[in-house]
């Protein structure tokens, strides 16, 4: 009974101890470590609650037991049940099914539920994590309809290439996006050097519906940058510092003096000539026993070390009054090069690679009376891109005509330095010419200031408003070199012990002279003028109005400006969120085009039907949040033309001139001739866009957006290729070229918490865009497989390879009998066993240029895809990202590859011998560089590679530390480790080079960087 009576006492006790009343207070901050304001958190099945302050921080009276509910915008609701704990620290996780997501698109912003256009969006926080220094490197693999490629890691100049949806234009230039940051046009230069501590969220606009507003410059897709602004509340400081090291993505391997040795002799051998090296040569290149007299030096190792580092600060302010509200950033990034240090002591210039970037924004905000706001924005950026002067490292190790393993040692036995003694050439070594060939340095300095103004017309029409903006920006770079153009360099006899100078026969060190030029000068003047209508009517009805004037002007040094103006209206209805319809339309132009033909229209639709807002669809599907579908149409236009910036004038141009006499005395006299015919009906390209797509939101958890698309650009810049020769004098492009492109694009999201505390979060995103050309003007072939007509942008050209010419091939061309004869091309040189062996397309017994037709595909790939996996548990944080680019084609040719251009690697070592004829990868080696078996003399698919690769492009893991045991009252803090191209799976491994290298090229550009980097985020 005693025990029976003690328990029900104890379970009063506990009963009351539960129903207690306490106080529990915390911070509230998303999975980045951002701190959330005005995040509402209430006591379950009351109305009972409070919201978090500026740091995001809160204070509740609850009982224990009871349900906290945390809610706010764009996040997922976090619930937390109070048992007596009073400091309680929630992280909220991002929500991809958020209907009222916010998009910003041209000239505005826009909800996802009724979003009409295609638009890809990513805020801010998905890419300050990743440790690079461009904008668009941090953009792989994460928005729909964005294709990427980096063409080089140098430091300063590794931002990617970009295109949005592939490429629709047969010009080059006439691809590249439009780039709008906080509605003012930027270049991609400017783009990269963004930092990205300033950014609110990215956006790309692709169909016709959402570029249609920017008219003439919206057909290659528009990239929309928001910066932050402000938000009142008291100040508050963010800084984040991190540090990481470099390492390349790919390291080149190179055999060594005695492997390369020996297949220069087997070269030799193979076209009749005497051998360079004798057997004790070869004896000594393998023993290593002369390392002066028989060096054996990988350049790349000597030159270039394992490791880089680069560091980055970022310190930002922000907060404000009811009146003023203000967001300030600085930040600073270095990058330093992989390059050794070379410098002696007397050597007082830094030659190696490096970028450094010093950047500045404010944002003012301030509402001067309720209807007037003014806002002012200023931004400056400082940098520095610093190389060794006139050469290309990578490419000079590549270089088998300037150096060999064997030809030198890194440094002669009494600490001069050498030069590459058996070459034509006979330059100093590498290693001499980086620490006294001096510097190239260029410096630019960015500078932006908009000033805008928004007043609202109430007292005319409710739900009227009127704005302007000037924006200005300039663009100063200048070029300083510092060298000098001589210093001793000596050969090492190891056999006798003495040394000679070079034949350039300096003896001193020369002083440095200084270069300095300037490259840009760039101004830009930008002027806007908006009406706005945004009013709810007759209950569910929306419609808003925008009417805009814009002008710009830009000057280039001395230049003549350019400019562009145009007007753009847009209107938006809606009902209920249910039926969408937009109308947008552009008539602008730009002095680029003759005088009637400068200005167009330019009009688009765009309508949507989310079915789910339907009561029977409701009733039906209760779990189907969102189910949207939308369709757009209309024409938009591109500016962007090759060659002269006015192509509708005729061109004069100056000549060498004439001599007038018979003297050698005579003087000449310039004469002026006829350059490319003008073309008085140029005019803009032009691109018709058809988009259909679904938006759907499913059970909470999972969010999709899936688009197809069809383009069909036409009145494309181009030269014809059909007028004879005969003509005697250049024509001007025409609008004549007609391409189309077509394909589908699209990203699931999915989350969910799989237990307590785990959040778990996945997104795909797909992209795939196939181009083709339909019309261009080229001269008609003898064969239908030379044409381009037909056939993808970019199609390459070549030989199709068919095996090695056989010793039985190489007999029956030598027996006199015609008919056994197998095909050769026409060239001085005898084909024989082991050389490339090409198909006779026409089968006329001859190898020439009729017999080149379509060979792989395209360089830019054409499918896309990204593969993200994220989670947070109790503060600990994790996101990894997968990206691949599939369906391309790219070759190395020349130094990157060929025998005697390149240095020798390890795939020649399978080349073809006669033992190996069965087994051999690659041809027998000559040191003739015009015969069949080089690339750049007979560009085939055996030297094309259908490729694809796979990275794991990003990788972050981080840890909020809890408040309460931060110090210096500090609100909150965020300590990471995160990486980029941490690996790379290829589809090849005939080439050492990066996947994302340009075609036909030799590859030698400065490696793409793989970075591991440590940093700390704090919030005081």
């Amino acid at each position: 009974m005693k025990k029976l009576l003690l328990l029900l006492i104890s379970i009063q006790f506990f009963q009351v101890v539960l129903a207690q009343q306490i106080t529990v207070s915390g911070i509230v901050s998303s999975s980045d470590g951002e701190l959330l304001p005005g995040v509402n958190v209430v006591i379950d099945g009351t109305t009972i609650g409070t919201t978090t302050d500026f740091d995001g921080k809160y204070q509740i009276s609850v009982k224990t037991g009871e349900k906290l509910i945390y809610s706010f915008i764009g996040f997922k609701k976090e619930e937390m049940i109070v048992t007596g704990e009073t400091v309680l620290d929630v992280v909220l996780a991002p929500d991809l099914t958020d209907l009222d997501e916010v998009v910003v698109v041209g000239y505005g912003e826009t909800k996802r539920i009724t979003s009409t256009g295609s638009v890809s969006a990513i805020q801010a926080r998905e890419l300050k994590t990743i440790p690079t220094s461009s904008v668009q490197n941090a953009l792989y693999g994460k928005m729909p309809g964005f294709f990427t490629q980096q063409r080089s890691g140098q430091p300063g100049k590794d931002a990617s290439d970009f295109f949005i949806r592939g490429a629709s234009s047969l010009n080059a230039e006439g691809n590249q996006p439009l780039i709008i940051v906080d509605d003012v046009q930027y270049s991609f230069d400017q783009l990269s050097q963004i930092n990205v501590n300033e950014i609110e969220s990215i956006s790309i606009l692709k169909d016709a519906s959402t570029t249609a507003v920017y008219g003439i410059k919206g057909a290659n897709g528009v990239l929309v940058v928001k910066t932050r602004r402000g938000k009142e509340g008291k100040p508050k400081v963010n800084l984040r510092v991190e540090s990481g090291i470099q390492t390349p993505v790919r390291k080149p391997k190179f055999l060594n003096s005695y492997q390369t040795a020996k297949l220069v002799n087997e070269a030799y051998a193979n076209d009749g000539l005497q051998p360079q090296f004798s057997q004790e040569d070869l004896d000594l290149f393998q023993s290593g026993e002369d390392p002066y007299g028989h060096p054996d030096v990988d350049w790349y190792d000597e030159i270039f070390k394992k490791v880089a580092f680069q560091h980055n600060a970022n310190i930002d302010f922000s907060g404000g009054t009811e009146r003023l509200k203000y967001f300030i950033s600085g930040g600073a990034f270095t990058q330093n090069g992989l390059i050794e240090d070379f410098n002696d002591p007397y050597n007082e210039v830094n030659s190696n690679y490096f970028y450094r970037r010093f950047d500045y924004r404010t944002n003012l905000d301030f509402d001067v009376t309720n209807t007037l706001k003014l806002r002012l924005d200023i931004t400056s950026r400082f940098g520095n891109i610093n190389q060794p002067r006139g050469q290309n490292v990578v490419g000079e190790i590549y270089n088998f005509s300037k150096i060999h393993p064997y030809s030198s040692p890194v440094m002669n036995p009494n600490g001069t330095y050498s030069y590459a003694y058996d070459t034509d050439e006979k330059l100093p070594t590498l290693n001499a010419r980086i620490a006294n060939g001096g510097y190239e340095r260029i410096r630019r300095s960015d500078y932006n200031v908009l000033f805008g103004a928004t007043q609202k017309l109430d007292f005319l029409v409710k739900g009227l408003e009127a704005s302007g903006r000037v924006a200005f920006s300039s663009i100063e770079e200048n070029n300083r070199q510092v060298f000098r153009s001589s210093f001793p360099t000596y050969h090492y006899d190891a056999v006798n012990d003495s040394y000679s100078i070079d034949p350039r026969g300096q003896y001193a060190y020369g002083s440095y002279a200084v270069l300095g030029s300037q490259n840009r000068f760039e101004k830009d003047l930008n002027i806007q003028a908006f009406l706005r209508y945004d009013k709810q009517i007759l209950f569910d009805h929306n419609l808003n109005v925008m009417l805009l004037y814009n002008r710009q002007s830009r000057t280039s040094k001395s230049n003549v400006p350019a400019n562009f103006e145009g007007y753009t209206a847009k209107v938006s209805y809606n009902y209920r969120d249910k039926y969408l319809i937009d109308f947008n339309g552009a008539y602008n132009g730009t002095d680029r085009f003759g005088s009637d033909n400068r200005f167009g229209f330019f009009p688009a639709v765009g309508v949507g039907y989310a079915i789910s807002e339907e009561p029977f669809f409701k009733d039906a599907f209760s779990n189907v949040q969102l189910f949207k579908i939308r369709a757009s149409y209309g024409l938009v236009g591109s500016d962007v033309a090759p060659g002269n910036r006015y192509l509708y004038r005729q061109v004069y141009q100056t000549g060498y001139g004439y001599n007038f006499g018979e003297s050698v005395w005579a003087a000449a006299y310039p004469n002026v001739y006829e350059g490319s015919l003008g073309n008085d009906n140029v005019t803009w390209e032009k691109a018709r866009k058809f988009d259909v797509g679904i938006d759907a939101n499913l059970f909470d958890k999972v969010s999709l957006t899936i688009d197809y698309f069809y383009d069909y650009r036409f009145d494309q810049l181009v030269t014809k290729q059909d007028v004879p020769a005969i003509l005697g004098i250049g024509i001007s492009p025409s609008n004549i070229a007609e391409t189309e492109n077509r394909g589908f694009d699209g990203k699931i999201d999915f989350q969910t918490k799989i237990f307590k505390d785990f959040h778990f979060n996945t997104s795909f995103v797909f992209s795939y865009a196939k181009n083709k050309v339909l019309y261009k003007a080229e001269a008609e072939q003898a064969y239908p497989w030379l044409q381009e007509t037909g056939r993808p942008i970019g199609q390459p050209f070549g030989y199709t390879f068919v095996g090695f010419y056989s010793q039985d091939d190489i007999d029956m061309l030598n027996d006199n009998n015609p008919d056994n004869d197998v095909a050769t091309p026409l060239n001085d040189v005898p084909v024989q066993a082991g050389d490339l062996k090409y198909a006779d397309l026409n089968e006329d017994g001859v190898i020439d240029n009729f017999d080149r037709g379509p060979i792989g595909k395209p360089n830019l790939p054409n499918t896309t895809l990204g593969w993200s996996l994220g989670g947070y548990f109790k503060g600990f944080t994790v996101n990894v990202l997968f990206q691949g680019s599939f369906n391309y084609s790219f070759s190395v040719v020349g130094t990157g590859i060929e025998p005697f251009k390149s240095q020798f690697q390890p795939i020649h070592l399978d080349r073809w011998t006669p033992e190996t004829a069965e087994t051999a990868t690659f041809p027998r080696l000559t040191s003739n560089p015009t015969t069949v078996n080089s690339g750049s003399a007979y560009m085939s698919d055996f030297w094309l590679v259908d490729a694809w690769y796979m990275r794991l492009k990003t990788v972050d893991l981080g840890y909020q530390i809890p408040q309460r045991v931060l110090p210096f009252n500090l609100n909150s803090a965020r300590l990471y480790v995160n990486a980029y191209n941490l690996f790379t799976w290829t589809s090849y491994d005939k080439y050492q080079q990066d996947p994302e290298i340009s075609t036909n090229t030799a590859g030698d550009a400065y490696m793409n960087q793989r970075v591991v980097n440590l940093g700390l985020q704090i919030t005081f």
